[in-house]
Formats: C-alpha cells, sequence, structure tokens
C-alpha cells in the first residue's frame, strides 16, 4: 500500500470527512477477527516488529504475554514493557515509509522518526544536523554535539551522506529554539 498517496488524497478532505473515515477505520482495526488473525502468527518469546506511532517509527519487540485486546512485549532497544494493541504489529513485513527518495515536497513529520539523522538551518544560516529527539505538530526536537534545537519543518533536510552524530559524547546540552 503506498501510504503517501492516500495521504495525498486525503489532504483534499475536510476536517469531518478524516474524522468520519477515522472511526470508521477504528471500528475496523478493534474487529475480534482482525485481533484472532494476529494472534494465531505469533508465539510467546517471539521477536515482532510494530509500527510505533508517537516515534513514528518500528521497533522491535520480544513477545511476553497476550491479553485480549492488548499484546504484552518487551522492547529490545531499551527492555522496557509494553501493552500495545495487536494491529500495530507488522507481520507481513510491509514497508512503513510515507515518504519518497528524490520527492521535492517539503519534509513533513510523516517523513521523519525518533532516532533519525536530519539537517537543518539555524538562526545564521549556518547548516548543522543531529538526531531527532521528538516530533511535534509545528518542529521537531534535535539533538546536535553542540545542544538541543526545536526547529520548525521549513528549516529541514535530510543527510544523505557524512559523518553521523549519535549523541553518546553529548555532556551538557545548551536549549535553543529556531524559528
Amino acid at each position: 500500500m503506498n501510504y503517501r498517496d492516500i495521504l495525498e488524497t486525503l489532504s483534499n478532505a475536510s476536517a469531518f470527512d478524516l474524522y468520519r473515515l477515522s472511526c470508521a477505520i477504528d471500528r475496523e482495526m478493534e474487529r475480534p477477527e482482525h485481533i484472532v488473525a494476529v494472534q494465531r502468527q505469533i508465539r510467546l518469546g517471539q521477536v515482532i516488529r510494530y509500527f510505533d506511532g508517537t516515534e513514528n517509527r518500528e521497533c522491535e519487540a520480544r513477545v511476553t504475554k497476550f491479553g485480549r485486546s492488548l499484546l504484552h512485549v518487551e522492547r529490545i532497544d531499551d527492555g522496557r514493557r509494553w501493552r500495545i494493541p495487536y494491529y500495530m504489529v507488522n507481520l507481513g513485513g510491509v514497508d512503513v515509509s510515507v515518504s519518497q527518495p528524490g520527492n521535492d515536497k517539503p519534509i513533513t513529520a510523516n517523513d521523519l522518526s525518533i532516532g533519525q539523522q536530519i539537517g537543518f538551518y539555524d538562526k545564521e544560516n549556518q547548516e548543522r544536523s543531529g538526531v531527532i529527539e521528538r516530533i511535534n505538530q509545528k518542529s521537531v526536537s534535535i539533538r546536535t554535539e553542540t545542544g538541543r534545537w526545536r526547529v520548525a519543518y521549513c528549516y529541514l533536510f535530510p543527510v544523505i551522506e557524512g559523518d553521523t552524530f549519535d549523541g553518546a559524547d553529548l555532556i551538557s546540552v545548551a536549549d535553543n529554539d529556531t524559528a
């Protein structure tokens, strides 16, 4: 399924149309047939991938317990335990990307994920790069070698290659705001 095409189609919908569609989708996701279909394909201890909407990325986790409507998992990256709806599990290995490479459209929240390397222009119009820590409605929070920045989407650009910053050697953090 091409998520970008769907989002482009939905960009012309009214707020009411989007709300109505959201209600129908919510009901469809909660249908017992969908839950049972997922339960039948996974086992205790199995490592699964699921899409985390708050981080806007796929995560790996180990199944620890089956609930009636929620799956209990332990994240592989940090060991934290979560209860997630069954519909978040990506059993088919579906590509979760919404963005398309080479697209000249502006970067949106749907194009980004937490932990992703991103570039931006600061107040002096200097290029900087860092790692996305948080995705907000109008801006993203980025950790760089020199501190934390809150940057509006219009100042962002993709980082193609070069040195990456993982934040491991960050000692002190200064808060900076850009537009």
